[in-house]
């Protein structure tokens, strides 16, 4: 084996928790009275009006986490949106830099051993982001779909990473929190999958094309590290 693909969003910046579970994990803290039903909307029509926006690409994590926050306050006719946004964004932004400040601390024990690379549907300042938080200089290749024009799950974007890293599907690992996004198609371009099993509102009917099962991305080291 000789590289391992990461997915961004709910694997290195939460640790196998999906975004709208970190997201809702605020509304709760907070006391929000928002039902889980319209959150699920706001979050997912939120997603949609990013993509749209003409600065984006030039977005670092903090300044985004406070738009998405204020977008679904809007969407749900929440009062004050723009403080409040602002004041959750911060507390979220302080758990995520920490948590990416883990994940980073085991990528650099990977990289002596494997060729590293991000590859992630995000919103095209996925360079931006890890430059943010100092993680550029590990990933050979960082594949943004924003920037590509190709999503997962469309195995095109791993082949992308695959052959910008100069190796072949059976010889590296994918890792990534959605079964059906990353490892479904890494499964069908041969790549070894590593799913890791977090909070999520979805759970997959048959999780066969998942070679390994992890809760935590620190479980990796049993399983890549000899």
């Amino acid at each position: 084996m000789k590289a391992i693909l990461f997915d961004f969003g709910g694997t290195i910046d939460t640790n196998g928790v999906h975004w709208s579970e970190k997201f809702w994990s605020h509304y709760q803290r907070r006391h929000l009275r928002v039902a889980k039903p319209d959150f699920e909307k706001a979050f997912l029509k939120s997603e949609e009006m990013l993509l749209r926006q003409d600065d984006i690409a030039t977005l670092d994590f903090r300044t985004l986490l406070g738009r998405q926050f204020r977008q679904q306050f809007d969407i749900l006719g929440m009062p004050g949106a723009e403080a409040l946004a602002g004041s959750i964004g911060e507390e979220c932004y302080a758990e995520v830099a920490a948590t990416v400040a883990r994940t980073r601390t085991l990528l650099q024990a990977f990289r002596g051993t494997y060729l590293l690379a991000v590859v992630s549907n995000f919103y095209g300042n996925l360079g931006v982001v890890c430059r943010e938080f100092s993680l550029a200089d590990l990933f050979g290749v960082m594949v943004d779909s924003a920037v590509e024009g190709v999503r997962k799950p469309d195995p095109a974007i791993f082949s992308l990473a695959l052959g910008r890293l100069g190796v072949a599907g059976p010889e590296a690992y994918v890792v990534g929190d959605s079964y059906e996004r990353d490892i479904v198609p890494a499964k069908v371009l041969g790549c070894s999958t590593i799913w890791l099993k977090g909070k999520s509102w979805t759970t997959p009917k048959s999780t066969g094309a998942a070679d390994y099962t992890i809760t935590t991305l620190e479980t990796m080291k049993a399983i890549v590290l000899p």
